[in-house]
């Protein structure tokens, strides 16, 4: 019996030696989690909460040695990590997990951790030691960048537009050209909205769009970088919608499916109502022969001002989106039916709304007589 508990002993003694040679481990990638995809990974040196931001170490051969093993409190010595770069840095015994041979976790210190410890920008390369030696290293494994900082946020050139994209342009500092941060507007009381189309342009410039139909009011703006780190700039965004034009009818309200069709728009402002300054763009929402189930925001064609509450413009009820045909089965024309919304945007950026109840209406007979306006509203007039 007192030679097995000797024999046991001496091997434990054996196993926890420090002169014996361990199999050196070998360092082949770090992964930040919230960017699997990423050649390089991106590390952000601030927030991060208490612990920093986690990261994880691939390769091969990581090996834990039990330690103290003839103690009451026997321990485990993890692998040394240590950090090559800028501001070189050894990981506390805290801040390395095991995980398996292939795998460790790292709790990367940020200036906002506790303790704070700042690692400068730039890129790092990350040495492992197993407890019975043996080292390796991956030069420049991964990237630490700095947090974004927003200063200023651009509104449109003509002021918002109620019924239309907004397209916005964010100014600061440390934003990351190619990658897709998230943008969202907090409003208190209004649910997130979130910011589609969003283009890093530069370190310091992302264009984006406020979406259609964004209620009026001040909005925070929260920017996510895909490592985790965000900034929040307070009141950023204010959305005031310029007034909108006035009363609109058209005339005529139906034409022939067989036929582009000229059409008067007429703007009677109120109030703080506009009027039209210039050539607007006009719209009509109506499916096509091709997709008759979509809803396509077409554009008429040949619009002229008239005056300040008149312009005119063509029908694309015959070809659609496409050039003008002379086949009078007009493949790509517009789906018979209606009555089909308007929109009318003025340069000003001024914006109003034909609505259903006094839309279009594409037919096989335009002769038709409507509750609004005048008798027939066939257009036989227009000049």
């Amino acid at each position: 019996m007192r030679l097995q508990v000797a024999a046991t002993a001496l091997l434990a003694l054996s196993a926890c030696s420090r002169t014996t040679e361990g199999t050196p481990p070998v360092v082949e990638r770090v992964l930040n989690p919230r960017t699997r995809f990423s050649d390089v990974a991106r590390v952000c040196n601030a927030q991060g909460g208490q612990t920093g931001w986690r990261v994880e170490v691939q390769g091969k051969r990581f090996a834990p040695t039990p330690a103290d093993v003839l103690s009451d409190t026997p321990v485990v010595d993890l692998p040394e990590v240590t950090l090559q770069g800028p501001t070189p840095y050894t990981l506390r015994r805290d801040q390395v997990f095991y995980v398996r041979p292939e795998l460790l976790l790292l709790d990367l210190p940020t200036r906002d951790s506790s303790p704070p410890f700042e690692l400068a920008p730039g890129r790092y390369g990350v040495e492992v030691t197993n407890p019975l030696g043996g080292t390796s290293t991956l030069g420049e494994a991964f990237t630490v960048v700095a947090p974004p900082k927003v200063t200023r946020v651009v509104p449109p050139p003509n002021g918002y537009v109620s019924g239309g994209l907004n397209p916005i342009v964010i100014e600061g500092q440390d934003f990351q050209p190619g990658s897709s941060p998230i943008i969202i507007l907090r409003s208190e009381g209004l649910a997130d909205q979130p910011l589609f189309n969003v283009s890093v342009v530069s370190e310091t410039r992302i264009e984006t769009e406020i979406p259609p139909g964004s209620s009026e009011g001040r909005y925070d703006v929260v920017l996510t970088q895909p490592d985790g780190c965000s900034a929040v700039v307070p009141g950023a965004v204010d959305v005031r919608y310029r007034p909108p034009l006035g009363a609109l009818s058209i005339f005529p309200r139906a034409a022939r499916a067989a036929s582009n069709t000229r059409i008067r728009i007429n703007n009677e402002p109120t109030g703080a109502q506009r009027a039209f300054t210039g050539v607007p763009e006009v719209f009509i929402f109506a499916p096509l022969k091709a997709t008759p189930t979509v809803i396509r925001r077409i554009a008429l064609r040949s619009v002229e001002l008239r005056s300040a509450t008149e312009v005119t413009a063509e029908v694309p009820v015959c070809s659609g989106t496409e050039p003008p045909t002379s086949d009078e089965l007009c493949p790509h024309g517009m789906v018979l039916g209606g009555p089909y919304v308007l929109e009318v945007v003025d340069p000003s950026g001024a914006v109003g709304v034909v609505p259903e109840a006094e839309g279009f209406f594409v037919t096989f007979d335009a002769s038709l007589t409507f509750a609004s306006g005048s008798a027939q509203d066939t257009g036989t007039d227009l000049p």
